[in-house]
């Protein structure tokens, strides 16, 4: 059996480089590396813009591929995010499209791709964390190279068996960008959230915002903010010791007669008639 060096094992700490991201603003202009790059979204998503294509949306459940010296700029999509990168050295790269199984990987270097996550990835990014959490620094330093080896094996794998996705439509871009919007809207309700400040956060003119968030949903925005502040408020009335002036400033409300109203209008009842023993 032939030697085989740390390094094309995988098990060289020179051959992989993760770094991983948690910030509500993640923003990185045009550049590029001298490595592959594996981006891993975990948490919200970002809009990738390489040199052969316009900016696509990275969810979650998806993830994507860079090759080295690939131009790209990368931008987190508003609200709070995670990701992980993976840095991958050309040649073990070059080495992995040369084992059996993975010609088609080979042949996919070359160009930027979004594929989907499998539920073999998912547990090995799982594992990663709970590893991370539970585990001396020490010991998680050691057991890196492997989890990152397993991260790139799969990854490579689902490359090389799957087709890229496909550029979305409009269609598709409006509906992930209106997933977005519910899920800000969802993580700032205690701010004082209007249709202007959300344009301004995801660079919307007004006009064009209410327009696609109707088209989309078939409910207007304010009507979408005002049920979720009742659906949360209810919540915290129904399980919580807080007074309606804490609640209602919990939902980004400074008063509580107008968290009444919308009670009203969206459940019918008060907040008062909701916390009293049935």
């Amino acid at each position: 059996m032939a030697y085989m060096s740390p390094k094309l094992s995988g098990k060289s700490p020179e051959v992989f480089h993760l770094e991983t991201s948690d910030t509500s603003r993640y923003a990185v202009d045009w550049h590029a590396h001298d490595c592959h790059m594996l981006l891993l979204p975990r948490q919200g998503g970002l809009f990738l813009s390489t040199e052969s294509s316009h900016a696509c949306h990275v969810s979650s459940q998806s993830f994507s591929f860079v090759p080295a010296d690939f131009a790209h700029a990368t931008q987190a999509a508003p609200g709070r995010e995670k990701h992980m990168t993976l840095y991958v050295d050309p040649s073990y790269v070059k080495r992995q499209g040369q084992i059996a199984g993975y010609r088609n990987f080979a042949k996919r270097v070359n160009r930027s791709g979004i594929w989907q996550v499998t539920e073999a990835l998912d547990s090995i990014l799982r594992l990663h964390d709970q590893l991370q959490g539970c585990a001396s620094a020490e010991a998680f330093e050691r057991q890196l190279p492997y989890l990152n080896h397993l991260l790139f094996e799969e990854c490579t794998r689902v490359i090389a068996c799957q087709q890229a996705q496909l550029q979305p439509s409009e269609h598709q871009q409006q509906a992930t960008l209106v997933r977005d919007i519910q899920r800000y809207v969802r993580e700032n309700l205690e701010t004082d959230l209007n249709i202007e400040s959300i344009g301004n956060e995801f660079h919307l003119s007004r006009r064009h915002l209410t327009r696609i968030f109707k088209a989309t949903t078939d409910e207007t925005l304010l009507d979408f903010t005002n049920r979720t502040r009742v659906e949360t408020a209810a919540r915290l009335v129904s399980c919580t010791s807080l007074s309606i002036l804490e609640v209602s400033l919990a939902v980004g409300l400074d008063s509580p007669s107008y968290l009444a109203r919308l009670f009203k209008r969206y459940l019918n009842l008060t907040p008062s008639e909701l916390r009293k023993p049935r």
